[in-house]
């Protein structure tokens, strides 16, 4: 009985200390700079999206949210998705300029994304940080499907 009780409580503390370790990754804020990309804000998005002929899109975030609105012409691709064979599925070449976004500096889906990109040899590679929190709060159109 006493080992019964022991065993309980050992695992309601692992449970205890592993959903705090859950909760504080979620609570850590995304990078602002990832070696290797051009982090660019809002500003400058829509710069690149005319300049860019080529310029790709692509959304880390989950199809829902994506759904929910997007910036134009942006691809779903998220983030546990993205690898080197998607990547190569959605970009002509590893010279296409591509710029990635998710929710915003609380959301590390586009840092992961960008990372993986640039680890897979891609060249002109942008993140958006800010992402959806910046891109709402300045009215920016979205589309939504």
């Amino acid at each position: 009985m006493l080992n019964t009780i022991k065993a309980t409580l050992a695992a309601l503390a692992a449970v205890a200390v592993l959903g705090g370790a859950a909760q504080a990754a979620d609570d850590e804020k995304a990078p602002m700079q990832i070696d290797g990309a051009t982090t660019v804000d809002a500003d400058k998005v829509i710069q690149l999206y005319k300049n860019k002929d080529k310029l790709k899109i692509i959304d880390s975030r989950k199809p829902g949210d994506y759904k929910a609105g997007h910036i134009e012409t942006a691809t779903n691709l998220p983030n546990t998705e993205t690898n080197a064979e998607t990547l190569s599925e959605h970009l002509a070449s590893k010279s296409t300029p591509v710029l990635f976004y998710c929710n915003g500096v609380k959301c590390g889906r586009a840092a992961d994304a960008v990372k993986t990109a640039v680890n897979a040899g891609y060249e002109n590679v942008y993140y958006y940080a800010l992402g959806m929190a910046e891109w709402k709060k300045k009215g920016l159109p979205l589309v939504q499907e």
